[in-house]
């Protein structure tokens, strides 16, 4: 095309397609400057307003119609994946109206219905089949702790930005490939003119605004650019001829490496220079304006704008007047800039930036639902709930201990209901308590002053679920003895008031030995773990013997019997009591552990918040 004589096309697109054009191809007819200041002046003070940004009003709308208002979030897992619900009501026109965000996998959803549509049932699942009726869950969780709010609206902002960056490629007349544009070591003032309208110079060595990629410390990429503010957005620019030159590399890829991971870039042409998008090779660039100056670098200076980008990129505006040729001005510069962030934002529909976008929506979708049940648990009954099912958890050792602790009354109470009945067996003389018929009976005998200490000591550490049950084997072990001093009327009175006085002493005992269960475990010195085991010693704590074991007063004055059976049982009663001190001391510790963790999560909780 260059063989020929110019005035030559702007932009002349690819011969196998994949790209759109607006604006001037070829201008042959005289340029009035008084057409262009009408056509592209007249509105010089509704200029912002014109040119609109067209950013995702999606993203903010909770903040603008849910936070500060009363309003109600909901969360659900459906087969769709995690689901985030807000709803609000509004009067609309004297009418009732919900207002309804539903987040997806797919996207967010924002409607306004009227009341009537859900008829009597205004539910969570209802209102959010209305907006996809690909919704099968009925069950939605509401968000009712603290800052669920703020974790929603950090969600729906995260798509939000206010930095954008755009590449500038210098294009000299006839220069036609990559290599051309990137190899330009050095450019004309007319570019030096338009890089004045797109922003100011800044030195990149400790610069503290928005840097774009840029090196800011150690001005491996140049030591200065293009940087400006537009309308609460900060914008860096990679100008080609700013970016080091690097001798002997035709590719120049420290250039190539910043503007080709652009998304948007700038095509400056010094000349009537026709440009082809696909002369620079990047799978970034979607979108090129491409400007050409008018007698630069004079008081009638003028730009004509062009613009292409790929098939998938839907049209973004403001649209460019006819002629696209704009007089050098505060107008263009709003223009053009707006151009270049509508540009990008649309970009991101296309195949595939949206692929991306899908991706970075789904985790982080993902990671907003996790957090929010996370957050339900540790303020709701659900985390108590998954302890209580944990096989080594706090409330499955309480559960534990109760249960043995059952098993062991019940089987006492049928042990002191056998012994009843067989009253009149155990009167016969050859089986009456003597040396000969317990093994143990000189120890029992050597420590009969100790029976009594050691038996209130053991007894101590009954716990509260045997008082019942001892009442019963008591009442049971009096008929016994009556029975049994049918002949000896002396010893039965004798036995009688041990049994009676054996009776109330383990009964107060026990009472108690609960008082104190149950204030050491809601003790607030447990916090502290002051709990030195002092007061848990007892004779259990000690190696006992058989003979320090079976030092009961029945026993120690010769009237009661005792079988192997009955001493085993004993036994096993005394090692369960053991067992069960050894799972009290458990249980206070992980008290006391429990106690710890939920002071720790308190004061996290509060740094957090």
């Amino acid at each position: 095309m260059l063989n020929h004589n110019g005035p030559y096309a702007q932009i002349i697109l690819p011969c196998n397609g994949g790209y759109w054009m607006d604006g001037v191809n070829s201008c042959t007819i005289n340029i009035d400057d008084n057409f262009i200041y009408n056509n592209n002046n007249n509105n010089n003070n509704n200029s912002c307003v014109r040119y609109k940004l067209e950013t995702d009003d999606i993203s903010h709308c909770y903040r603008r119609y849910f936070v500060g208002k009363e309003h109600h979030d909901f969360y659900a897992l459906d087969m769709l994946g995690p689901i985030v619900l807000s709803v609000r009501t509004e009067t609309i026109s004297s009418q009732d109206h919900f207002r309804i965000m539903l987040r997806t996998r797919y996207g967010t959803i924002h409607k306004i219905l009227p009341a009537n549509a859900l008829a009597n049932r205004p539910t969570a699942s209802r209102m959010a089949k209305l907006l996809c009726d690909e919704i099968t869950t009925e069950h939605f969780t509401p968000i009712a702790f603290p800052r669920g709010t703020d974790m929603i609206l950090k969600y729906d902002e995260h798509f939000i930005t206010n930095t954008y960056k755009f590449g500038i490629i210098y294009q000299k007349f006839a220069q036609t490939t990559e290599e051309e544009f990137f190899g330009n070591a050095f450019h004309s003032s007319a570019f030096e003119e338009f890089l004045d309208i797109c922003g100011e110079r800044v030195k990149l060595k400790d610069f503290q605004g928005f840097r774009g990629g840029l090196d800011t410390q150690y001005g491996q990429t140049g030591t200065e650019s293009i940087y400006t503010h537009f309308r609460q957005n900060e914008i860096m620019f990679h100008v080609s001829t700013l970016l080091p030159f690097t001798v002997g590399d035709t590719q120049q890829l420290q250039r190539k490496r910043h503007i080709g991971n652009d998304i948007v870039a700038i095509v400056f042409q010094d000349e009537n220079t026709p440009f082809s998008p696909n002369m620079i090779a990047s799978n970034f660039l979607h979108a090129f304006i491409v400007i050409q100056a008018i007698d630069p670098c004079t008081p009638n200076t003028r730009y004509r704008v062009s613009v292409t980008a790929r098939d998938d990129v839907p049209f973004f505006g403001p649209t460019l007047p006819a002629p696209s040729i704009f007089r050098k001005g505060q107008e263009f510069r709003i223009f053009l800039l707006t151009k270049l962030i509508n540009a990008e934002n649309a970009a991101y529909k296309s195949q595939k930036f949206s692929k991306l976008a899908g991706r970075t929506r789904c985790s982080l979708l993902d990671t907003l639902y996790a957090n929010l049940k996370e957050r339900a648990q540790f303020y709701g009954l659900p985390l108590l709930e998954s302890t209580a099912n944990h096989q080594h958890g706090f409330l499955y050792s309480v559960k534990k201990a109760i249960t043995g602790r059952s098993r062991s009354v019940s089987h006492d109470v049928n042990q002191s209901g056998n012994r009843s009945s067989s009253g009149s067996d155990l009167s016969s003389p050859s089986q009456r308590f003597n040396r000969k018929s317990c093994p143990n009976a000189e120890t029992i005998l050597k420590n009969a002053n100790y029976g009594k200490y050691s038996r209130q000591i053991n007894l101590r550490n009954r716990s509260m679920y045997e008082e019942d049950s001892f009442e019963d084997e008591q009442a049971s072990s009096g008929s016994m003895v009556l029975q049994a001093s049918s002949n000896s009327k002396n010893s039965s009175k004798k036995l009688y008031e041990s049994n009676d006085s054996l009776g109330k002493s383990r009964v107060g005992i026990s009472r108690f030995q609960r008082e104190w269960d149950l204030s050491s475990v809601d003790s607030s010195e447990i916090e502290h773990d002051s709990d030195t085991g002092l007061e848990s010693m007892s004779s259990i704590d000690l190696p006992l013997s058989k003979s320090n074991r079976l030092s009961c007063t029945l026993c120690v004055d010769g009237t009661y019997p005792l079988h192997d059976d009955e001493i085993k049982r004993l036994d096993e009663l005394l090692m369960d009591v053991e067992k069960l001190k050894i799972e009290k001391m458990d249980l206070l510790k992980q008290n006391v552990t429990c106690r710890t963790d939920i002071k720790k999560l308190k004061e996290r909780f509060l740094i957090i918040a």
